[in-house]
């Protein structure tokens, strides 16, 4: 059977309502899949997915396109980081200064000159769509939590100013902010704001949860949480006194110690604080 011999069956195959759509969609005039000047190919609308789409106007010498079939207006740049973005130019510019190091958001904005809201604003996007680039742990991999104190800085109307910068209870609390940190030989690291208070075996699980490798094996302190949270995958779980610092043959978790040692002198004495926002 031929290919438009399949087409015909599976069209006559087809309730009427929908072969007169199919015929209209057929019958559409100017109606094509674009290359856009940016380099971008928009090959379907991003909200149903259709391919039948026209240029509709401009929009600040961005060109639009309506689609055929649900009537959304989009351009090249909906659904990416650069949506909305007035400055796209500046936006890459403060996109490269953010990934290069840890700068306080006034600093930031001086050096690209946008206003301290942009800035705060255009840092959650970004962060937002970095997505996570850690696929599989593999081998030995560390993991332990850190915490901060629970931050409002910035934050106008508070009644009691403490409340800013939390509170120095000893233990776990719910004014700590708990930093989960895994990481393996081969530099696969991930970095994840879990909750606010005790760390548990859910928060685990929802952050790195079937990411490891059949030869993994997990290395941590005595957390319950995460000795649970071992079991539940089926890994290998060595793990020691917090005290002892080491379970032998290489068992130990000095890298994300490290890790987390650089990471709070950068947070509460470089940056003299951040919000937990």
């Amino acid at each position: 059977m031929t290919v438009k011999e399949q087409i015909l069956e599976l069209f006559e195959g087809l309730p009427d309502v929908d072969r007169e759509l199919v015929l209209q969609e057929l019958n559409l005039k100017g109606v094509r899949k674009t290359i856009l000047k940016e380099g971008t190919s928009i090959l379907s609308c991003p909200r149903c997915g259709s391919s039948l789409f026209v240029k509709n106007g401009k929009r600040d010498e961005l060109q639009q396109y309506k689609c055929k079939s649900c009537c959304t207006v989009f351009t090249s740049r909906t659904g990416t980081p650069f949506h909305k973005v007035q400055k796209p130019d500046k936006f890459e510019a403060y996109k490269a200064l953010m990934l290069d190091g840890y700068i306080p958001l006034r600093k930031m904005a001086a050096k690209v000159d946008i206003s301290i809201q942009t800035a705060f604003d255009w840092r959650h996007k970004i962060l937002s769509g970095s997505g996570d680039g850690v696929e599989k742990f593999e081998g030995i991999t560390e993991i332990d939590d850190i915490w901060f104190l629970y931050s409002q800085k910035g934050r106008k109307g508070l009644k009691y100013s403490r409340k800013r910068g939390g509170s120095k209870r000893a233990g776990d609390n719910d004014f700590q902010a708990k930093l989960l940190i895994t990481a393996d030989r081969q530099s696969n690291t991930d970095l994840s704001l879990v909750r606010i208070g005790r760390l548990k075996r859910s928060d685990i699980e929802r952050e790195i949860g079937g990411k490891f490798s059949n030869t993994s094996t997990l290395v941590s302190d005595k957390h319950r949480s995460i000795a649970s949270f071992a079991k539940s995958e089926g890994l290998k779980h060595v793990s020691f006194k917090a005290s002892e610092h080491s379970a032998g043959d290489g068992h130990h978790v000095q890298g994300v110690n490290n890790q987390a040692s650089r990471l709070k002198s950068i947070i509460n004495h470089s940056l003299r604080g951040v919000s937990t926002k």
